[in-house]
């Protein structure tokens, strides 16, 4: 009983998953992002550095000794096709984005990326900034945008505005003095070159 394959189909039939495994994976990590292909799909292409202004709103809840804005940071943004990791730093403090989604309203020139974070202060502000949770919600109207503007709210009742500018593509960034250094060390290149 069953059907029998001719020994080309049984190859064809045991080829096929891996190949097409192997192109869903080189299409997620590169593919979307060549020139003509990303044509093809509405995805932003917003990995990598980018410096943050945070500008705390008037009624934010902010704890006596906390810092009122703008407030410089970093984020570093991971991402695929169909996954993406934000991570943001400032000198107090690193989030870490828990779930992301996409929205993409009928007709509009824009779409919007919004994430839910978590955020955990340096031991030294730990007292003062408890750990907390987070919303932020970016508004991207090029498809490889060198500036965003976002705003984020917190459990903590903290709400804000952020302007993003994009320093490069790089990701290798674990703390915020680490991405500074990196950027003022760029800084210094492009006066001495």
């Amino acid at each position: 009983m069953g059907i029998r394959l001719d020994s080309l189909a049984r190859i064809v039939v045991g080829v096929f998953p891996i190949l097409a495994t192997a192109g869903l994976v080189v299409w997620d990590l590169w593919l979307w992002k060549a020139p003509l292909l990303k044509l093809l799909t509405h995805r932003p292409r917003i990995d990598g550095l980018w410096k943050v202004t945070l500008t705390p709103a008037a009624g934010s809840h902010i704890p006596v000794g906390g810092n009122w804005g703008p407030i410089p940071a970093y984020v570093v943004i991971s991402q695929s096709y169909w996954s993406l990791h934000v991570r943001q730093m400032t000198a107090e403090s690193a989030s870490s984005s828990k779930a992301f989604f996409w929205d993409h309203t009928a007709g509009a020139d824009a779409e919007t990326l919004s994430f839910l974070y978590q955020n955990g202060a340096r031991p030294e502000h730990a007292k003062r900034s408890p750990r907390h949770l987070g919303t932020c919600s970016f508004d991207i109207a090029r498809r490889e945008p060198t500036e965003i503007e976002g705003r984020y709210f917190t459990d903590r009742y903290t709400q804000g505005g952020m302007e993003l500018r994009l320093v490069d593509r790089s990701k290798g960034h674990a703390s915020y003095q680490d991405a500074d250094t990196y950027v003022g060390n760029m800084q210094s290149d492009q006066l001495t070159s």
